[in-house]
Formats: C-alpha cells, sequence, structure tokens
C-alpha cells in the first residue's frame, strides 16, 4: 500500500497570516505572496534540473512548466507537480506580448502563471543577494523582511510603494 504524498503548499495559513501581519500596503502583500508561492515552483524546477534557483533562465522556467503541463494533459493532474486546472479550460484569450513565454505551448492561464514566476525571480534574486544565500535557502520571514525594508525606503523617497518593482 502507498501512502499518498502531502501536496505541495504554495502557501501555508501560517505564512498568509504572517504576510497580513507584516508593514506593507494591500498590494505589497499581495505580491509577497505571489513571490513566496513563485518560490516554491521555483525551487522545485530547480531540483529538477540540478541546479541554484538562481541560474534559472526564463527560457528554462518556460520549458519546465511546459514539460509540466504535457504530463498533466497525458497522465493526469495527480502526475504533473502543478496541481491546478482552469475551471473554463476551452476560455482562452488572445496573447498578444511579445516575450519568451508567447511561443510556448499552453494555455493562457499557464502562460500567465509563468509570466508571473519569470517576474517572480528578480524580486528572489534581489532577496538571496541581500541575506548571501541561495533562493532554495530563503525563508518566508527572509522575504517579508526584505519586501517590509524596500517598502519604507520607496515611502521615504516618495516613490509611490504599489509600483516596487518585482
Amino acid at each position: 500500500m502507498t501512502i499518498p504524498q502531502d501536496p505541495i503548499q504554495f502557501l501555508t495559513l501560517a505564512e498568509a497570516h504572517a504576510i497580513d501581519g507584516a508593514m506593507l500596503s494591500t498590494m505589497e502583500k499581495f505580491m509577497t505572496r505571489i513571490t513566496v508561492s513563485s518560490m516554491r515552483i521555483i525551487v522545485k524546477i530547480a531540483q529538477d534540473l540540478k541546479i541554484h534557483a538562481e541560474e534559472l533562465a526564463p527560457s528554462l522556467i518556460v520549458q519546465w512548466i511546459e514539460q509540466d503541463s504535457q504530463i498533466r494533459q497525458e497522465q493526469g493532474e495527480d502526475a504533473a507537480f502543478l496541481k491546478w486546472s482552469s475551471p473554463h479550460p476551452d476560455l482562452d484569450f488572445e496573447d498578444t506580448r511579445q516575450d519568451e513565454v508567447t511561443p510556448a505551448k499552453l494555455s493562457s492561464h499557464e502562460k500567465f502563471l509563468t509570466r508571473m514566476v519569470i517576474s517572480a525571480m528578480q524580486a528572489l534574486v534581489a532577496i538571496a543577494q541581500d541575506f548571501s544565500s541561495h533562493i532554495e535557502d530563503l525563508t518566508v520571514e527572509q522575504i517579508i523582511s526584505w519586501v517590509e525594508r524596500e517598502a519604507k525606503v520607496k515611502r521615504e523617497q516618495g516613490v509611490d510603494a504599489a509600483f516596487l518593482q518585482w
């Protein structure tokens, strides 16, 4: 008898509460949740490729998510890492962006996720550098403290914190 593995949690309830308690605007909290969730995907990709997460190029992220999508289509959702599917799989929107994600064999929902993960990489690389760490060794507390510090600096400079670069 096999014991089913717990599905990965991209954001635990305790982490969500910690982010909610941070000295951040609503948008900054939202972006922090995305960053933490994306980190979990990035770490899985890096583990599969046997490299440090900060070495991931956008093209590798796209290829990995394409492969995971193909696994989901061919073997079912349980075989894939990303355990989500659109409630409206036939609802697709035109992708007019021109980037490394555009030609990928992904649904519009998967392309959105892929772009979100690629975007989060910028913040995660900066956070890891600030903590002299690898992305895969970061804690949620480190991410929150970094975002709080960056938001405070932006506010002191008079920059709208909603436009923090992620």
